[in-house]
């Protein structure tokens, strides 16, 4: 039997208790969203995504020191419309948990408007308490703080994906309910101890991720439905080749695992429970059952595993090229069909831009786009006429992290050097680099990649001598190498470590505490944690130039350890020179001074490629 939706039913709002919520200095916002597919946009997780209707906004705010509550419903009317303005444009303090989502949503009723102070008491919990092993839910944080809630609350929240079956006032009261408990949380937050000025860092960089999700990036439609046509061609020609290899269901996990372990005789990977050779199922059960020997449903085959086997060198290159081809081209037509589902309200492609790790490294969901491959998605995603992405990523991001963290002369000047891995390869071998010629030395320096990466992430010696292909006693004895190579780096790493041991937290350099789980990835969050904390400042001092200036370009999107730019043609050369000069000078000089040569960072767009990644389809200012 159908459901009736949620907008046949009405809920009379109190105008009364809305021009009192404007009085407040702080208010709380919670909102539910139409949680039946309508039969267009994304099926899986409808509520999630950007198409999906607001139903109801709960809110919450102190009057008098007591908590008051009210709610409004869909459909919105012009009083209703003009109530979302004057709040969002009030000086007051928009308190949501998991505010990028809140505001997304709402600014579909602002004509993309959204608060100018935000508080998202999600991302506060990861910076003001942060802990190891716990949820940031709604109810863990009120939990973590000792904020009680009534058990309805508890209860609906299993309910979440199918509120349009339950009565109106049902899912009002929830709202309310969970408004309620956003201030509450707030509260408490707002007098727990902070170093520094990190809380207004992170409101400001809320402000930045709510304008993105709001704003959103248009999407190639044209060219991404050209694209798919050619891709769903050629997934044909390679499942046929595969079929007359041995491989009937190439998009089978379990089929794939037989295809590479027997078909093609790959040696079954050794356990290692940090291994991404392996599904989380498979982990599970060789924790449980410690001893037992690798079985087929134990082993992921993934991309990332795929690819792993094609690495430079590989002796199974010609034996998985068209498996890999195929996961390839299987992962863009799975990609590029979401991302159509996703725009079908405006053409754009609105992700939510989220605090999603314990180092603070952001993620992007409903569509994720920080998996995109380049250049295979360029021209997917496009700037609005008159404009031009444009990306500016950090060089040797995490590298250089470490060498402003450890104070280390030796690591900064190998980041200075015209080719790192070559500088870190020569360190590694001594005379062995020395003596190599041209073709030897390309190998080394591709070893040296995998002992710089492996080790900063905690392989430890039998892991490494594995990747590179050399015994456990050579692999120690590289580590060893790299050790008395950089002995700063070395000692605040192990020091690091022991943190890590006693405290399960570390700071980062901005002074940001971070839920540091095991010694084993301690120096990897403190780099990582690093890295994005540069991140996150230089989107807001970005944006935030761009503003004050009156520009018209903007901050799309963070991808990793670089920015995506919407450039206006007019502004190019400003626009991409204040962006690349904000970004150099995010770390203070007192950091970057403490080694010989000083911490140079360089992000700069490489303009040519960049017509060949996110530049794609578009105009090239520089071209006239």
């Amino acid at each position: 039997m159908m459901q009736l939706s949620l907008f046949e039913e009405r809920h009379e709002y109190d105008a009364g208790a809305l021009e009192r919520c404007l009085r407040a200095d702080a208010v709380a916002v919670d909102i539910e969203t139409e949680t039946r597919w309508p039969g267009h946009g994304p099926r899986l997780d409808y509520g999630l995504t950007y198409p999906a209707a607001v139903t109801v906004m709960g809110l919450a705010w102190a009057e008098g020191g007591v908590i008051q509550t009210s709610a409004v419903a869909a459909p919105f009317d012009g009083v209703i419309h003009d109530f979302l303005l004057r709040l969002f444009r009030q000086e007051l303090m928009i308190v949501a948990h998991n505010a990028v989502f809140d505001m997304r949503q709402l600014s579909k009723l602002t004509g993309g408007e959204v608060p100018r102070k935000v508080w998202d008491t999600q991302s506060m919990a990861r910076l003001l308490h942060p802990a190891v092993n716990v949820s940031y839910s709604l109810l863990a944080v009120a939990s973590a703080l000792g904020v009680s809630f009534p058990e309805r609350q508890q209860a609906m929240k299993g309910q979440r994906g199918k509120l349009h079956t339950l009565p109106l006032e049902e899912t009002v009261q929830y709202a309310q309910d969970d408004a309620r408990l956003t201030l509450e949380i707030y509260q408490k937050q707002r007098m727990m101890p902070c170093e520094g000025d990190l809380v207004d860092w992170e409101c400001r960089a809320m402000y930045e991720y709510c304008l993105m999700a709001a704003r959103g990036i248009r999407l190639n439609t044209p060219f991404v439905e050209r694209r798919l046509i050619a891709l769903r061609d050629e997934r044909e020609v390679l499942a046929a080749r595969l079929r007359a290899d041995g491989l009937d269901a190439p998009s089978s996990p379990k089929a794939r695992a037989r295809y590479l372990y027997e078909t093609k005789a790959i040696p079954l990977p050794k356990w290692d429970p940090n291994s991404w050779y392996f599904t989380r199922a498979g982990r599970r059960r060789l924790r449980r059952e410690p001893g037992t020997a690798v079985q087929l449903g134990d082993l992921s085959t993934g991309a990332e595993v795929i690819e792993s086997y094609l690495e430079e060198g590989s002796p199974y290159y010609e034996r998985l090229k068209d498996l890999a081809a195929y996961a390839e081209v299987d992962w863009l037509i799975s990609t590029m069909e979401g991302l159509v589902d996703h725009v079908v309200v405006d053409g754009r492609l609105h992700s939510l831009v989220t605090i999603a790790t314990d180092t603070g490294r952001r993620a992007s969901s409903y569509p994720h786009m920080q998996n995109w491959k380049m250049p295979a998605m360029a021209g997917v995603a496009v700037g609005d006429e008159g404009f031009t992405l444009v990306e500016i990523d950090y060089a040797n991001a995490e590298n250089v992290m470490a060498a402003l963290i450890a104070g280390d002369s030796n690591l900064a000047a190998a980041c200075m050097a015209d080719d790192f891995h070559s500088e870190m390869a020569a360190q590694y071998f001594g005379a062995v680099w020395e003596k190599a010629d041209s073709g030897e030395r390309k190998h080394l320096r591709n070893m040296s990649k995998k002992i710089t990466y492996g080790t900063a992430y905690g392989m430890g010696a039998e892991r490494l001598g594995e990747s590179i292909g050399v015994t456990t006693v050579e692999a120690r004895a590289l580590m060893r190498a790299k050790d008395a190579a950089f002995p700063r780096l070395t000692q605040v790493r192990a020091l690091a470590q022991r943190q890590a041991n006693e405290k399960q937290q570390l700071r980062l350099w901005t002074r940001r505490p971070v839920a540091v789980p095991t010694a084993f990835v301690a120096w990897n969050y403190v780099c990582q944690g690093g890295v994005s904390e540069m991140l996150k400042r230089a989107i807001v001092t970005v944006g935030e130039a761009y503003r004050a200036r009156g520009m018209r370009s903007r901050v799309a999107l963070d991808m990793h350890d670089a920015l995506i730019l919407e450039v206006a043609h007019e502004e190019w050369e400003a626009a991409i020179g204040m962006a690349s000069q904000a970004m150099t000078t995010i770390t203070p000089v007192h950091l970057t001074q403490r080694t010989t040569p000083a911490i140079r960072w360089v992000a700069r767009p490489n303009l040519q490629e960049n017509q060949r990644k996110w530049g794609a389809e578009q105009r090239d200012p520089t071209e006239g």
